[in-house]
């Protein structure tokens, strides 16, 4: 009889005639996992070493190269245990060396939803904006677009009335909208850095799954490179009556990234490039990562390896940007999720594997979970305000005055003294949350102004996001203008504010769409009732040599994220199996 190929926990075989899946999707935050492998990942040996008849001791150490695809936390989570984990035994067995490749879509740095906006980011210049024509062409980016785009601009609706400064501000608001001449330097990052995805990090409450993440949380605290956020600064916004609104500490360990959510992943990469040793102290590892590299998801993977009678020893997997190689390799990571990792893998034999990343992109699920990785939708919109220093004094950055944001919320906190750094909005289906940049990051304002700014991110519902829904890489303006001047109007509405008072202090703003959000479900087996074992959270095919791991499959947080990744680096080179 023919060996299994994927094994899930026992749950798909194919070596029997027909797959079945015996699991499927359960809700987000429920426990879950899908999981593991058939068969370890043993020492790589050439064909030369086992012919050779020479002496064992003068045999070369031979290579196992692993190529990771996505530089957020999986990416970077998985490549660090690969590492630490290989230079361990090697010390003991120097047998086999170890080469890590990381590529990153990011031009700037690593960290996909973990990421910052810093002081100095300049968004990527579109030459042919005057033309008319759309600013990106045949750019395979645009290939992971969802199709599910709202394609009536107006949806029914009036045509909202746009205020000149918030034109003024939309003037470079997407990387798609900025001009090869314009030499207007973006206030919002201008003041320090912004966190326009990820804004908190906390331990999920799943038993003891996440022992050695709150180590490592532990670790960078004593680093410095995350701080917990203040005592009640944190809050849901709820809705105490139809005019009255009321905020509502949130209790438990929480925290951000010390001068961004960024310096996470960044902190994640330098411990990576610190196994790069030489000379005396190399202990038989190598690092890489490759930014702002785009593997097509139509034909930037190729497996390479014999599909009759699969040989692990052999390099099995050739990457691809355009026509250019981007090397072969022993193994492959897909380390993110959303309709790329979906084609990038339709095209290689490993079926079973690619059946577990398709997509679709929806606001919720079936009670049951669904058949499918569902993904949602969230705008970002970064913006800044003007607040007059002559004003009252308040709790905002460190001016004396209150802009109309920082003194709604100062009335209903009573409680707290420092000011709010984030809250949870639950008062207003269109938005999620608003964070506060300047007091997260301590922005330095102009001691010469007659002003000082404050910088707020606003995330909108999956809900809010699915409606108007736009192409990600090239948001039609019309859409920008919209999706700002609704978020602005939802959230006046959710402080109980007057309607307008947010908009006119507006001096700049940028949106973004995660097209590829939050997931809204994770996988979960049906033959393991608990993941403490630390034996599932990933997925692993060992006839083709690829796995993958990521939040979508443990929980969906960041720390979902970094511990499934640290699960199949584990597996994939001790092999570990029940």
């Amino acid at each position: 009889m023919k060996p299994p190929r994927l094994c899930m926990n026992c749950c798909w075989l194919l070596g029997a005639s027909s797959l079945k899946l015996a699991f499927g999707f359960a809700p987000s935050r429920a426990r879950c996992a899908a999981t593991a492998a058939t068969a370890p990942l043993t020492t790589i040996t050439t064909k030369a070493m086992a012919t050779s008849g020479g002496d064992a001791n003068d045999e070369k150490p031979t290579t196992l190269s692993i190529a990771i695809l996505g530089g957020g936390v999986a990416g970077l989570s998985c490549a660090s245990r690969l590492l630490s984990q290989h230079k361990q035994s090697y010390s003991s067995s120097p047998s086999s060396e170890l080469e890590v490749t990381l590529f990153d879509t990011g031009r700037l740095r690593p960290g996909g939803r973990c990421s910052s906006r810093l002081p100095g980011d300049v968004p990527p210049v579109v030459k042919n904006r005057s033309s008319g024509k759309s600013p990106i062409k045949n750019d395979n980016r645009r290939a992971c677009d969802d199709e599910g785009s709202s394609k009536d601009g107006n949806n029914g609706e009036q045509a909202l009335r746009v205020p000149e400064n918030i034109r003024r501000a939309l003037d470079g608001a997407t990387s798609s909208s900025r001009s090869e001449h314009s030499s207007r330097v973006p206030i919002v990052t201008a003041m320090g850095p912004v966190d326009h995805a990820a804004q908190v990090l906390s331990v999920p409450k799943m038993g003891d799954s996440f022992g050695e993440f709150e180590n490592q949380l532990q670790e960078w605290l004593e680093e410095g490179v995350v701080e917990s956020f203040p005592q009640d600064s944190v809050c849901e916004l709820l809705s105490e009556s139809e005019n009255v609104s009321k905020l509502q500490p949130l209790k438990g360990e929480m925290y951000y990234g010390r001068g961004g959510m960024g310096n996470i992943p960044i902190a994640m990469r330098e411990d990576c490039l610190s196994f790069n040793n030489f000379g005396d102290n190399y202990t038989g590892q190598s690092f890489r990562i490759l930014q702002d590299v785009w593997v097509s998801p139509s034909n930037g993977v190729k497996y390479i390896g014999d599909k009759d009678n699969a040989n692990l020893e052999e390099l099995q997997w050739e990457l691809r940007a355009g026509k250019k190689s981007l090397g072969k390799y022993h193994r492959l990571v897909i380390a993110h999720n959303g309709k790329c990792a979906d084609r990038i893998m339709s095209r290689t034999p490993a079926k079973a594997f690619h059946s577990l990343l398709r997509t679709r992109f929806a606001p919720y699920v079936p009670q049951s979970g669904g058949r499918e990785m569902t993904l949602n939708s969230i705008y970002s919109l970064v913006f800044a305000v003007k607040r007059d220093k002559s004003g009252p004094l308040g709790e905002g950055g460190s001016g004396g005055g209150v802009n109309s944001i920082a003194d709604a919320l100062s009335k209903l906190s009573s409680f707290q003294n420092g000011g709010i750094y984030t809250v949870m909005i639950k008062n207003e289906p269109n938005l999620r949350l608003l964070s506060s940049n300047t007091l997260k990051h301590h922005h330095k304002q102009n001691q010469n102004s007659n002003s000082d700014i404050e910088v707020y991110t606003l995330l909108s519902s999956p809900n809010f996001g699915k409606k108007f829904k736009g192409p990600q890489e090239n948001l039609p303006p019309e859409l920008v203008e919209k999706v700002s001047m609704k978020m602005f109007d939802s959230l006046e509405r959710s402080l109980k504010i007057e309607q307008g008072s947010v908009v006119e202090s507006v001096v700049d703003l940028r949106l973004q769409l995660w097209g590829a959000g939050v997931p809204v479900n994770t996988w979960k087996s049906s033959s393991i009732s608990t993941d403490i074992n630390g034996k599932d959270g990933f997925v692993y095919d060992a006839e083709h040599g690829v796995g993958a791991c990521g939040d979508w499959i443990l929980d969906p947080s960041i720390a979902g994220a970094w511990e499934s990744a640290r699960r199949l680096a584990s597996w994939m080179l001790d092999g570990e199996c029940e």
